[in-house]
């Protein structure tokens, strides 16, 4: 069987129409209609390879016109066969989608265009135009997760001329489309847009809200985190400058606030900002009571442990278990805070049972203060694990030191450039070391 010369990568569509595309012949392409070459170890199992076969070649053998008649119109250009349906409703203008598809010229077994080559969905806008109008109008007949197949006339894709040699004259196709997901499109500066006699109406600020909210999640899982950042501080601003009509919108105001601080929390402790954490934390306890919301109690357990205040992340995460007890999340977080704790505990020890031996040694005679150095430089060195451990950013201090133990700390914390807080809590001194 003469299959023709085949193309070395499957050209883009959307290129060919926006400034054209190159392409290169695969000379040395061959048709083997034997199967002396299968070797089963090759393969993976024998319904993957299926899947791939269909995939891949045309799943029509015959005329456009015969396929036709086994299929329903959509419109005069348009016909469609549903092999498996999708769920909700048809999609409107402004979705964006994500597709994966094959497109077939009449009697061609390989695709001219295919996403499922190149290895990825494809996305686009619904009504904004930047793809072939049979292709946009297909889709928008299609369901998320529908699997379908359309003929579409050359009107709508390539016109009376082509695209000589690749594509001929008024060239009709079969598109071969999966929709695998549909989402409407979020505005970024919807808040931006409000006018400010909008922006006192809860109604009018609501929705756009809800579009700031949207839009900081995708920035947060394409891992723009800052810019997440920024359109929830954003979008707390705004609710909180809106005039309120009743209690219902009070009631769904507060609700809002706190999914948003929420979020922040969460921002804040992935890009390792645990005080800013706590500050949301904080916010929150103004409006609701945290120790009922396991995402809360775990976020402030997170950057507690972060800053270093192992006994009241500990409190947290526990709490946050009590209202979770199957969250894998919560229980590895507890596991690397114990791991944490115990490992600075021992540090501890070792650093200021050194440095006690510091003070006595302060009274030694200058025959000893050569004795005295190598010490000190071995408390340097216990230090330096304190300063490498990225995870902490404060240790808390043994209390109930005398003026000349106070003396080496404060010499310890200017030369490791580290800050020495000192605070009253009844009616004692506690001492902790800050980076």
């Amino acid at each position: 069987m003469n299959s023709g010369n085949m193309l070395k990568t499957p050209i883009n569509m959307s290129d060919l129409l926006h400034g054209g595309t190159e392409f290169q012949i695969d000379t040395d392409f061959k048709y083997d209609e034997g199967d002396d070459n299968f070797i089963e170890d090759d393969y993976g199992s024998a319904d993957e390879d299926e899947e791939k076969h269909k995939q891949l070649f045309s799943p029509w053998d015959r005329t456009f016109d015969e396929l036709r008649q086994k299929m329903e119109p959509i419109s005069e250009h348009i016909y469609k066969r549903i092999t498996k349906a999708g769920v909700g409703e048809e999609l409107p203008d402004n979705t964006q989608v994500k597709v994966d598809y094959n497109v077939f010229f009449e009697m061609d077994v390989k695709p001219a265009d295919s996403s499922t080559l190149r290895g990825k969905p494809f996305r686009f806008v619904l009504g904004a135009h930047n793809v072939l109008l049979g292709f946009e109008q297909a889709v928008k007949t299609m369901r998320v997760s529908e699997e379908a197949q359309f003929v579409i006339s050359y009107q709508l894709l390539y016109g009376v001329v082509g695209c000589p040699p690749r594509i001929k004259p008024k060239a009709d196709a079969l598109f071969v489309i999966r929709l695998i997901s549909a989402s409407p499109v979020n505005d970024g500066d919807a808040l931006a847009q409000l006018n400010e006699t909008e922006r006192r109406s809860y109604s009018a600020v609501k929705e756009k809200v809800a579009q700031a909210r949207q839009y900081a999640k995708d920035c947060f899982k394409r891992n723009l985190v800052q810019k997440a950042i920024a359109k929830y501080l954003e979008a707390v601003d705004t609710l909180q400058m809106c005039q309120l009509k009743d209690e219902t919108e009070q009631e769904e105001q507060q609700k809002t606030l706190i999914a948003l601080y929420t979020s922040l929390a969460v921002c804040y402790n992935h890009r390792d900002q645990p005080k800013d954490a706590c500050r949301m934390v904080n916010m929150l306890r103004t409006l609701c009571n945290v120790k009922q919301n396991a995402k809360i109690m775990y976020q402030e357990g997170k950057a507690l442990m972060k800053i270093g205040d192992y006994d009241r992340a500990r409190k947290c995460l526990l709490g946050a278990q009590k209202l979770e007890p199957q969250d894998e999340n919560i229980q590895r977080t507890l596991k690397e805070l114990n791991e944490c704790s115990a490992r600075h505990q021992q540090e501890e020890k070792r650093i200021w049972t050194r440095a006690f031996g510091l003070v006595d040694a302060t009274k030694k005679d200058d025959k000893t203060k050569e004795a005295d150095n190598v010490l000190a430089e071995d408390i340097k060195r216990s230090m330096k694990v304190f300063l490498e451990d990225e995870t902490c950013s404060t240790l808390t201090l043994p209390d109930r030191f005398t003026e000349k133990e106070v003396q080496v700390i404060e010499k310890l914390a200017d030369e490791f450039n580290l800050k020495l807080v000192i605070h009253m809590h009844n009616n004692k001194k506690h001492y902790k070391f800050q980076k």
